[in-house]
């Protein structure tokens, strides 16, 4: 059997430990009803937000923004997260990135079935800003939260 070198050794553990890169996708979306409240759920103030957490996330490299303006969240037929999730499939993005989880969706059966099977499913890391939500970092609390607060934005609707 051939040697190992001390070098290789160490190059494998170096590669072993390097953290995990996420290609990051950043979903904003604002609705009709919301145009109102302009200055709280501005489109700019969304993706402020998310580029103020990706600052002190250098695990996350933003690969693009998805919007879609004067959509409602109770459905998933809107076409920037159509395209989105087409780049999810493609591989070009394995991280989503949103304000919070109104602006992902309102509907709560909808948007669980995304967020809790089929992301997990495609490897995808989703992190909902002001929710504390981020599913590389879940815990008990966090498991059970999340159902509630969909509910919640559903009944919002």
């Amino acid at each position: 059997m051939a040697r190992t070198s001390r070098k290789q050794i160490h190059q494998q553990t170096d590669l072993a430990q390097a953290p995990k890169t996420y290609l990051g996708g950043a979903y904003r979306r604002l609705s009709v009803e919301d145009d109102r409240h302009r200055d709280r759920h501005s489109l700019e103030n969304q993706e402020n937000i998310i580029l103020d957490f990706l600052k002190t996330h250098p695990d996350i490299r933003l690969v693009e923004v998805y919007t879609d303006n004067g959509e409602t969240g109770t459905k998933f037929d809107r076409p920037d997260f159509q395209r989105m999730m087409e780049d999810v499939r493609s591989g070009k993005i394995n991280c989503i990135i949103v304000k919070d989880l109104s602006r992902f969706g309102r509907e709560y059966i909808e948007a669980g079935r995304y967020i809790e099977k089929l992301f997990p499913a495609l490897g995808v890391r989703f992190i909902a800003i002001n929710d504390s939500y981020d599913t590389a970092h879940l815990d008990a609390s966090s498991s059970l939260i999340l159902p509630f607060k969909n509910l919640i934005n559903d009944s919002y609707c």
